[in-house]
């Protein structure tokens, strides 16, 4: 809303600002001539200004209006970006545990000799391989999404600079 603002106050001063050099240019002629077609002249040149003014104020307003959208968009996509990263880290941490719990069986079924501990253990272990499986599969998919929604996060990053560049363009005229 404070862009808008800042905006809509910036073409009211073009507005002025034109309109106030216009006026000063035509007021030697006037003052020369005195003529109608002077009085004339300045009041097309006072409405051409007036109209780029408020054609400047409407592009002003609609890129606006985009800024703000694509802001909700890039806030989106850093959520999603950030869920995305999270979900990565916490099958990373998981994978840890299960690799760790794996070597501390594996160093236990070294030094038990009782067979119904050891069938506990390999059992154990053997449920922890089908576990470390699926969340491998888990690390990669969250790997995937991980990527994917960093590129995207990228494209509506760069879409907002281009919107910032316009705007900036746009006041500099």
């Amino acid at each position: 809303m404070l862009d808008r603002r800042l905006a809509c106050g910036v073409v009211a001063a073009l507005v002025v600002t034109s309109a106030m050099t216009v006026m000063a240019q035509n007021r030697a002629d006037l003052s020369d001539s005195g003529s109608l077609a002077a009085l004339v002249a300045e009041v097309r040149q006072l409405r051409l200004a007036v109209e780029e003014a408020t054609r400047r104020q409407t592009e002003t307003q609609a890129l606006g209006v985009y800024l703000s959208a694509q802001q909700t968009r890039l806030v989106q996509m850093a959520a999603r970006a950030d869920t995305a990263r999270r979900e990565l880290d916490a099958a990373i941490l998981r994978l840890g545990e299960i690799e760790g719990n794996l070597a501390e069986i594996a160093d236990a079924l070294q030094r038990v000799t009782d067979p119904g501990e050891r069938r506990t253990l390999e059992q154990v272990s053997r449920d922890l391989k089908i576990e470390q499986d699926r969340v491998v599969v888990r690390q990669q998919q969250a790997q995937n999404r991980d990527s994917e929604v960093s590129q995207l996060l990228q494209v509506e990053d760069a879409r907002w600079t281009e919107l910032v560049s316009r705007l900036e363009q746009l006041m500099k005229r």
